[in-house]
C-alpha cells in the first residue's frame, strides 16, 4: 500500500526523552538509573493478604471474559449438548441455565495455581495463571454443572445442596494434583461437595420438578 515513509531521524529524536526508562529483556523488567525502584512483569509473592485476594479475584474476572472460557462454555451447551438443568430438567430454550463450577469454584481453582508457583518459588504473571487455568479447562480437570439461574443462586446462598453424581469433568484429577496447595478450609469444602449424594441430600428430585414434568406424571 502506498502513502508517506515513517520519518526515522523524528523518531529517534522523539525518543530521547525516554532515555531515563529502561529495559532488561532478559527478566522482562523496566528500571531507571535515578530511581531506586524496578517493575517487574512477574513477582513470587504478595506483600500481603489483600493483595493476594485482588490478584486472585481479578484472574477469576479475566478467566470468565476471555474468548476461550466462552468457547469451553458453548462446546459443553452447543457440542455436548448439556444444555438442561441438572436437577429440574428444564432447558436453555426455556429458562436461564447457567454453567456452575463445582469442584473446585474457580475461585479455588486459582488459588491453586497461585500457591503452587508461590511454594515452588516460581515467578507469575496474571496471564500465566489465566492461560494454566483455561488449560486445565481443555483437559477437563474440571467438575461443572449446568443448573437454572435461581437453583444457581440458591446453591451459592447455601441453600441447595448438588448431588455428586450430577457432576461433569474429570476434577478427581485436579484433586489429586492440585489439593496440596489448598488451605485446611478449601479442602473441607471438597471433602463436603465430594460426600454429597442423590441419597443423603436434603430434597429429592420430586421437589425440583419442572411444571410439564409435574403434569405429564399426574396424568
Amino acid at each position: 500500500m502506498g502513502g508517506s515513509e515513517i520519518n526515522l531521524d523524528a523518531l529517534i529524536e522523539n525518543d530521547k526523552g525516554n532515555e531515563d526508562i529502561k529495559s532488561n529483556p532478559e527478566v522482562l523488567e523496566i528500571y531507571s538509573e535515578r530511581h531506586p525502584f524496578s517493575l517487574a512483569l512477574r513477582i513470587n509473592n504478595f506483600e500481603n493478604e489483600a493483595m493476594y485476594k485482588k490478584f486472585v479475584k481479578n484472574c477469576e474476572m479475566t478467566i470468565r471474559r476471555s474468548i476461550e472460557y466462552k468457547d469451553w462454555r458453548n462446546y459443553i451447551v452447543d457440542v455436548l449438548q448439556i444444555n438442561e438443568c441438572q436437577i429440574t430438567h428444564e432447558r436453555m430454550d426455556e429458562v436461564t441455565v447457567e454453567v456452575h463450577h463445582h469442584l473446585p469454584s474457580l475461585y479455588v481453582l486459582v488459588t491453586a495455581l497461585v500457591n503452587k508457583h508461590i511454594e515452588e518459588n516460581n515467578e507469575f504473571c496474571t496471564f500465566d495463571i489465566c492461560q494454566e487455568a483455561i488449560v486445565l479447562h481443555f483437559q477437563n480437570r474440571v467438575g461443572y454443572v449446568t443448573l437454572l439461574k435461581s437453583m444457581h443462586e440458591k446453591f451459592h446462598n447455601g441453600r441447595l445442596d448438588v448431588p455428586i453424581e450430577f457432576v461433569n469433568g474429570n476434577y478427581n484429577k485436579f484433586i489429586q494434583e492440585y489439593s496440596k496447595f489448598l488451605d485446611e478450609g478449601d479442602i473441607e469444602t471438597i471433602q463436603s461437595r465430594l460426600s454429597i449424594k442423590e441419597h443423603n441430600c436434603a430434597w429429592t428430585r420430586n421437589d425440583y420438578q419442572a411444571e410439564e414434568e409435574k403434569e405429564t406424571a399426574r396424568g
